[in-house]
């Protein structure tokens, strides 16, 4: 892996997680919810880095790695 697909992993994931951290940020802090809000976190960074590595895959190839979670 090169600098620019950890480059572009990182910006992808702080676009996508501000985004939901502004809409959903209050889960985070709620002791019944923060484990399904880390989670929701933690897929949003699985789907960056899918994105970000599969620069050679069109979208529907991307979108079948990331339903089969790998």
């Amino acid at each position: 892996m090169d600098e620019s697909t950890v480059e572009n992993r990182a910006y992808l994931f702080k676009d996508l997680a501000t985004a939901w951290i502004t809409a959903h940020g209050a889960l985070l802090a709620d002791p019944t919810h923060r484990p399904r809000a880390l989670a929701a976190l933690a897929d949003l960074a699985f789907v960056c880095c899918t994105i970000a590595d599969g620069d050679d895959l069109d979208a529907t190839e991307i979108a079948a790695k990331i339903r089969a979670g790998g």
